[in-house]
């Protein structure tokens, strides 16, 4: 099992989702540390950084002297959901596929934040003073601008400061109170991952 994200701390928030949703992926993932930029690449070079990540998947399942099961890659959106989502899902993830086989491509949309909207218990289990607001609760956070924004100014509050380095933690209590069956709200990007881990769990491993 191989995962590449955006930076280490979308990277360690894919594997606390993937742990969870999927136990017997536990000691079988592995990292590609390379940043991944996907969704803004042109036509002309998209497939060849799909290519570039295959190699690099490769080389590191031969280091671990490995067959690889799946993939999963992850990266940010950045904006919110609209009907055009599914079709730029799809040209990624029609490229990963094509270089990698068994692919699957987790656009969050807008952003990570936006999936951690969806636990407010764990929120506040991870620090006491957070609370969600009741105005974001059972929402399609796909749809909420600036979800990073909610979490620094309104989740905080007068307290310690949501940082990014915060999300994995927040899945981690959200995985430890088994609220990752049952979000409050909806996310359809949330729902995609949750999808394709399943498929992997079942068909791949």
């Amino acid at each position: 099992m191989v995962l590449a994200g955006e930076d280490r701390n979308d990277r360690l928030c894919l594997r606390v989702l993937l742990e969870d949703l999927c136990p017997e992926m536990r000691g079988r993932l592995v990292e590609i540390g390379d940043s991944v930029r996907l969704h803004q690449a042109t036509d002309a070079n998209l497939q060849a950084r799909a290519e570039t990540l295959a190699r690099k998947v490769r080389a590191r399942a031969a280091r671990e002297s490995a067959d690889v099961a799946c993939v999963f890659v992850h990266e940010d959106l950045d904006r919110i959901d609209g009907e055009d989502v599914p079709a730029v899902r799809e040209r990624v993830q029609k490229a990963l596929g094509s270089a990698l086989g068994n692919a699957h491509y987790a656009l969050a949309v807008s952003e990570v934040e936006a999936w951690l909207l969806l636990f407010p218990e764990a929120l506040t289990a991870l620090v006491s003073a957070w609370s969600l607001p009741s105005r974001y609760r059972g929402r399609d956070t796909g749809r909420i601008p600036d979800p990073k924004r909610i979490l620094t100014e309104e989740v905080s509050g007068t307290g310690r400061r949501y940082r990014e380095s915060d999300a994995p933690g927040v899945l981690e209590h959200a995985a430890r109170l088994d609220l990752l069956p049952r979000p409050v709200g909806r996310n359809r990007s949330f729902d995609r991952l949750r999808a394709d881990v399943a498929e992997c769990c079942a068909h791949h491993l």
